[in-house]
């Protein structure tokens, strides 16, 4: 008897190690070019689901400044799904960015926009 519930235990284990190992897979970011808050342009969208710059992503994320509260009319380029969360995306030529969630944009967070993440996010220098 004692056999089986050993046996039944590593079964589970392996299974629960196998699930956790195909949801890293599978998970991806969700970039989208906005023309205003409200409305995403057509034909942007990009999945990013790549390990590597997930990873690049999630990092220039964690690492954000709190900025502060501002009343902002400029419109984002981009809106990213990361995880649970919306964020706008502000970002140009310089090496910083700014990002606000979704559903607080008035508290402003600033990013070290590298290279690698601009790589990461695909990003168009505009001309």
């Amino acid at each position: 008897m004692k056999i089986k519930t050993i046996l039944f235990l590593i079964v589970c284990s392996i299974w629960l190690v196998a699930c956790n190992g195909n949801e890293e897979t599978t998970k991806t970011i969700e970039i989208q070019e906005l023309i205003n808050f409200e409305e995403e342009k057509l034909d942007t969208l990009q999945l990013i689901s790549d390990a590597k710059d997930i990873k690049v992503i999630e990092k220039t994320f964690k690492k954000a400044r709190e900025f502060g509260e501002v009343d902002n009319k400029v419109v984002p380029q981009y809106k990213i799904k990361l995880n649970e969360d919306e964020y706008y995306l502000w970002i140009d030529n310089t090496i910083t960015g700014t990002i606000a969630n979704v559903n607080s944009r008035n508290m402003f967070y600033n990013i070290h926009a590298s290279e690698e993440f601009k790589e990461a996010i695909n990003y168009q220098e505009q001309k």
